[in-house]
């Protein structure tokens, strides 16, 4: 069975998570019990690092939509960068790819939550 490895961590205001392995209907909860509490902050800035994402399924996908809600409400985000082709064509099957915003690298990304 694959697996999920998540690795998280602070910089400032924004929570960065590492994403690695496969992201499914088996995995996300791990991904959901992170997310949960890190979306009741005051304004929780959240970056994900997807670079070893190799597979995301609707569920983990839902994963994020299920929370996006929530953060936005309070004036937070969430932010991917590195993300693979394989990856961001999921999102954009499932038509997410313009709901949520897609970076190439860490600096680019983690500067976009200035503009909040």
């Amino acid at each position: 069975m694959k697996t999920l490895s998540l690795h998280h961590d602070k910089r400032g205001s924004v929570d960065i998570i590492s994403l690695e392995g496969i992201l499914n209907a088996d995995t996300n909860v791990q991904l959901d019990d992170l997310l949960q509490p890190l979306s009741d902050s005051d304004r929780p800035f959240i970056l994900f690092d997807v670079a070893n994402l190799t597979y995301i399924s609707s569920a983990g996908i839902g994963c994020f939509i299920g929370i996006i809600k929530k953060i936005r409400m309070k004036g937070g985000d969430i932010r991917f960068y590195k993300m693979n082709s394989k990856v961001k064509r999921i999102f954009k099957l499932l038509d997410m790819d313009d709901f949520f915003e897609f970076f190439s690298d860490f600096d680019e990304a983690f500067s976009s939550f200035e503009t909040l």
